[in-house]
């Protein structure tokens, strides 16, 4: 929260859903701090084995997915030269 908020002071980032999250998390962080009684249902932790381990499979299911993607996309990537090249030859193709 602190590095985000001197990047947003800075204004190094311009996105806004960089300043909606870091708003978020100082609201999360707010209410740690001065709700010490918490505002969380009370079977909040309250979970089962199964439940905790469908959550952690679809955790596990979601990082191997994106680790998938990531590979793939770095097999496809091409290099700026390429590009150019097949952008100049599909230009010929059309004359």
């Amino acid at each position: 929260l602190g590095l985000g908020g001197m990047i947003a002071y800075s204004g190094v980032i311009h996105n806004p859903i960089f300043y909606l999250i870091l708003m978020a998390g100082g609201w999360s962080t707010f209410q740690r701090f001065y709700d010490p009684t918490g505002s969380v249902p009370p079977n909040y932790y309250k979970i089962t084995t199964g439940q905790r381990v469908a959550l952690a499979g679809g955790y596990i299911g979601l990082i191997g997915a994106l680790i998938a993607a990531t590979s793939i996309n770095n097999q496809m990537r091409k290099p700026p030269e390429v590009l150019e090249r097949e952008q100049k030859e599909k230009s010929w193709n059309y004359m």
